[in-house]
């Protein structure tokens, strides 16, 4: 087939391996999407093989797109039966068909980071625990990384050794039954609830692991202990499993990702074919020798060197700048200067890669100063703002109406007249009768003693879009919702700056709706939503737009630019304060700095500074050690290089910052 007379020897073997266990180690620009895409099309094409019956499992939204667009091109139309989508999306997607199984409401409401937050500390304050012997965002993370280890309440208290064990189970058994009578799960629970589901019903098992013959997993590096667990359970019937990835790009130890899980596969498989794709499209020879030099200082990884036949191309410059304005300068003098000397770049070329989100405000004001045209990656997102929220929250308590932390969000949004007075009524009412907090509001409205007309009207009102919710298309029923609400009216009427760009923000989003349609006719609210709640930063990246991006090294991963500048190559920031005292923190640290300098094809920018403000004082820097890793004759610096404290001591680093 055409498809497959584009690949490689060692590609086309991955592509066409139909048979058992395989393990693709695939390094960085080595194809992996087109083997993914050539692999599923042959199973199709040529091995008669439904799509229905092939899960791919990527790890991001964005990935996924991409995979179905190529597939859209290889078989057509039937893309569109195959299963694909990040892990949350489908363990999303088994909850909704078993929903009864699992005992979830069929309006399945997914918890972001914020929302998950404040029902944390909803629970506390209703257990009596302060906040200031158990900082909620402390809880938070406990409960996240339980969620990444497929513990339950009870299983988290026997293992863990935190301080703030007995406060986290109490809290955590009680957020899970408030999770249960709103009908809504956090981003954890979409793992580990299809595994329980399987745990307790082999019948549900035996069809999910029957219908999927054949299963990919993409960035398999990255996965947790509850997707490791999945992926196993839904392979167990045919082991048609399908891994690829990179131990030299596992970054994300930092929540919950174990890099054993691929370094052990032949372990867990010994059957497993193993195949090593190390040739690399995307880099200059020079850019991907310096990056070789890196990583080959890890010790847990799989043997593999990557190699090119691009062009040598130009070695990566460092340049220690004196502070982070200077910084700013040196990244604005090379922008204008390739954009001269290479007239076919444009902005969106250049990407901007750091280690913290912080580090962006020097550069971006100098870009501001400049005119250059920029976008944030993962900064403050549309999703985010007040306006954008208090909508989706209309839109989630019409879907779900036990959702009682969506529907308290919106009941007197605008003002209406319903306080903190009707609020604790409704509430005695709610626990005295043993109602859902929609059924006792509804009560409250019903009962004409109960003296609150906002109320009244509010809920005659909300049962009525309730009821065209099922009738309508989603983006109908958004503008219904702002304009019977009065929300709209509410920000339009004030005339302020400010509170008209929010009403244009309700404009945009009812705009996003109706692009989601046009893609999705047979979708309806409760799909978007779901996709909104699923989206990550690397979702944010507009790449058709021309204007230079600022992103984190974590938010690229997957991502692709011909000119990169990495800024904050410095001890402390880069490898972060966090992972210096710990070898195996400095590796995946180092993983990461692999991973930024394999983004760039054509040039590689490199900085640190010698003095960096840190809010009210300036600290002394000292230059990564990567730096120092890199071998001199793959590295060409315009300063005179420091020592490279590659194995020094935190102690000795920290003579050199404070003396």
């Amino acid at each position: 087939m055409p498809f497959l007379k584009s690949l490689n020897k060692l590609q086309l073997k991955a592509a066409i391996h139909t048979q058992g266990p395989l393990l693709v180690l695939a390094g960085a620009g080595s194809g992996k999407t087109r083997v993914l895409t050539s692999r599923i099309a042959n199973l199709v094409v040529n091995e008669g093989v439904p799509p229905s019956e092939i899960l791919a499992v990527t790890f991001t939204n964005k990935a996924a797109a991409a995979i179905k667009e190529r597939l859209d091109r290889l078989i057509g139309s039937r893309a569109e039966e195959l299963w694909t989508g990040t892990f949350h999306t489908i363990g999303l997607n088994i909850l909704r068909e078993e929903n009864a199984l699992a005992g979830h409401k069929k309006g399945l409401t997914i918890y972001d980071e914020e929302e998950q937050a404040l029902l944390i500390r909803l629970v506390m304050s209703e257990l009596g625990i302060s906040e200031k012997k158990a900082p909620y965002k402390a809880v938070q993370f406990e409960i996240n990384m339980a969620r990444n280890e497929n513990q339950t309440p009870s299983e988290y208290a026997r293992k863990s050794n935190s301080i703030l064990s007995g406060e986290v189970h109490a809290v955590f058994r009680a957020y899970e039954k408030k999770l249960e009578e709103a009908g809504a799960v956090d981003f954890g629970s979409l793992i580990c609830a299809p595994i329980q589901l399987f745990s307790n019903n082999p019948a549900a098992l035996e069809r999910y692991s029957g219908r999927f013959r054949h299963i990919l997993v993409d960035e398999y590096q990255d996965t947790n202990s509850s997707q490791y667990r999945l992926t196993r359970m839904l392979a167990s019937k045919h082991r048609n499993l399908c891994v690829v990835g990179d131990p030299d790009q596992s970054i994300y130890g930092w929540r919950g990702a174990d890099v054993k899980n691929i370094l052990g596969f032949q372990e867990d498989y010994p059957d497993a074919t193993f195949i090593k794709l190390e040739e690399n499209y995307r880099s200059m020879k020079k850019i991907l020798s310096a990056a070789n030099s890196v990583i080959s200082n890890n010790e847990q990884r799989l043997d593999k060197t990557l190699w090119t036949r691009n062009p040598d191309g130009k070695a990566p410059l460092y340049e220690q700048c004196m502070n982070e304005e200077r910084e700013a300068a040196f990244i604005v003098s090379w922008i204008k200067k390739c954009l001269v000397e290479a007239p076919g770049l444009k902005l969106k070329d250049f990407v901007i890669l750091y280690r913290t989100n912080t580090q962006s405000r020097p550069i971006e004001e100098m870009f501001f100063e400049e005119s250059i045209a920029y976008a944030v990656v993962g900064g403050f997102k549309f999703y985010d703002r007040r306006e954008i929220k208090d909508a989706l929250a209309y839109l989630k308590a019409l879907v779900n109406p036990d959702d009682s932390l969506n529907f308290l969000r919106i009941v007197n949004v605008p003002p209406r007249g319903i306080g903190r007075a009707t609020l604790n009524k409704v509430h005695s009412l709610s626990k005295n009768k043993g109602l859902s907090l929609y059924e006792a509001f509804k009560e409250a409205a019903s009962n004409t003693n109960f003296g609150n007309s906002g109320l009244r009207d509010f809920i005659g009102t909300f049962e009525n879009l309730r009821r065209e919710a099922t009738e309508r298309r989603p983006a109908d029923i958004a503008e219904r919702v702002f304009d019977l609400t009065g929300y709209m009216d509410f920000w339009s009427s004030k005339k302020t700056e400010d509170a008209m760009t929010r009403a244009k923000n309700l404009d945009g989003l009812v705009e996003s709706i109706k692009k989601y349609e046009t893609r999705y006719p047979k979708a309806g609210i409760a799909d978007y939503l779901s996709l909104v709640a699923l989206m990550s930063d690397a979702d944010d990246y507009k790449e058709n737009t021309d204007q230079v991006t600022l992103m984190t090294i974590h938010a690229a991963k997957g991502l692709e630019f011909p000119v990169v500048f990495m800024v904050g190559m410095e001890e402390g920031l880069f490898p972060h304060e966090r992972s210096i005292d710990d070898e195996e923190g400095v590796e995946e640290e180092r993983r990461l700095c692999y991973v930024g300098m394999t983004r760039a094809k054509r040039l590689l920018f490199m900085s640190s500074v010698k003095a960096r403000s840190t809010g009210k004082e300036v600290c002394r820097r000292v230059t990564s050690r990567f730096i120092g890793e890199i071998d001199p004759a793959f590295l060409s610096i315009r300063t005179p290089k420091p020592p490279a404290p590659a194995k020094q001591s935190i102690e000795a680093i920290r003579k050199l910052l404070f003396t």
